[in-house]
């Protein structure tokens, strides 16, 4: 995702949060059939869910029997604005890397 989404030259840099300590995503990881090392991109934990409070989607989905964050993508230019924003309204509902890269092509173009 992280290539197609501007690489390594600086365009995007793509950053996953997850509201769960380390040993929980790696167990997650490892039971969809990948490690840490597939991830291409930064994951970083807020089990203390301040990151995910601060952006408006802790607590808001009922996921099996347990009320978790609500899925969502962010784009945030470098001088820290929220650019665009998508907060899912299913688990599932989430952007795929094209919308996500002909989102950032049209805020480049602005």
């Amino acid at each position: 995702m992280r290539d197609e989404l501007g690489g390594e030259d600086g365009a995007a840099q793509v950053l996953a949060i997850d509201p769960h300590e380390s040993w929980s995503a790696k167990y997650l990881l490892k039971d969809s059939g990948l490690e840490t090392a597939d991830v291409n991109f930064p994951l970083l934990m807020d089990p203390s869910l301040t990151v995910s409070a601060t952006y408006g989607v802790a607590f808001q989905m009922r996921i099996h029997t347990e009320l978790s964050n609500r899925p969502a993508t962010f784009i945030i230019d470098k001088q820290g604005v929220i650019r665009y924003v998508r907060r899912a309204t299913s688990f599932g509902d989430r952007p795929r890397p094209k919308q996500i890269a002909a989102e950032l092509a049209r805020l480049k173009g602005e």
